[in-house]
């Protein structure tokens, strides 16, 4: 199972300001978005806006029934959407599909939003984070969005055939070809190049395992070795 990691890297800065997101859902930090928002609108002069309030505007409802509808998250009607909306809150009937959630407790309490909702959210936040989330949310985490956790699914999947498989020693392997060094959380911090260079070597190693180029998992960890070696 793959573990969601949230993941903290200098790809996902905005006005100098981390956004968290959750790798495994893809899912990004409200409160991080409400923090950045409130701080640009304060130094240009524009008044300070909740994300509650944004969120529950009918045209925005809406927008989120269609990017909902788009990702086949929903199947039911705009008005059937609507009418549960009305009857339960805009937050908790998109905590009942998956596309919000709340963690932590008292200070740690913070919420999550699907990276669609999150991207309406910061456009009609602010002016100035309009201009800049159209081109740094579509760039660095919608588009190009990095995929090597699934990956590495797939990798396990195929590594899993080996009866003296041991996954600490080939995830330290994966990360040594890329990082030079292995450590706790090492991809929670990667940059987005580090991330597409460790999907693109899962991705290699999957396929030499699937066609039987691979048939041992010392043989897979020796041929990592390689790699680190004509690398470092």
């Amino acid at each position: 199972m793959k573990t969601n990691v949230i993941m903290k890297s200098t790809d996902r800065i905005l006005f100098g300001s981390v956004v968290r997101q959750e790798t495994k859902t893809g899912a990004l930090n409200i409160s991080d978005l409400e923090f950045i928002a409130a701080k640009r609108n304060a130094m240009s002069g524009y008044s300070i806006k909740q994300v509650g309030e944004v969120l529950a505007r009918k045209d925005n409802i809406e927008r989120i029934y269609y990017i909902l509808k788009k990702q086949d998250i929903i199947t039911l009607d705009i008005s059937k959407f609507i009418d549960i909306i009305e009857d339960k809150g805009i937050t908790t009937t998109l905590k009942s599909i998956g596309a919000w959630k709340t963690t932590g407790a008292r200070h740690t309490k913070t919420s999550w939003a699907n990276p669609y909702i999150w991207m309406l959210l910061a456009l009609e936040m602010s002016p100035e984070i309009y201009g800049e989330s159209v081109i740094w949310l579509s760039d660095k985490l919608i588009i190009n969005r990095i995929e090597a956790g699934n990956m590495y699914t797939g990798l396990t999947n195929a590594i899993s055939r080996f009866k003296d498989k041991d996954w600490a020693v080939m995830a330290k392997a994966l990360n040594y070809v890329v990082f030079n060094r292995h450590e706790a959380g090492i991809r929670n911090t990667a940059s987005q190049h580090e991330l597409k260079e460790l999907e693109n070597l899962e991705r290699q190693m999957t396929f030499a395992i699937e066609f039987g180029y691979i048939k041992t998992f010392n043989q897979f960890i020796e041929d990592l070795r390689k790699m680190w070696n004509e690398s470092y």
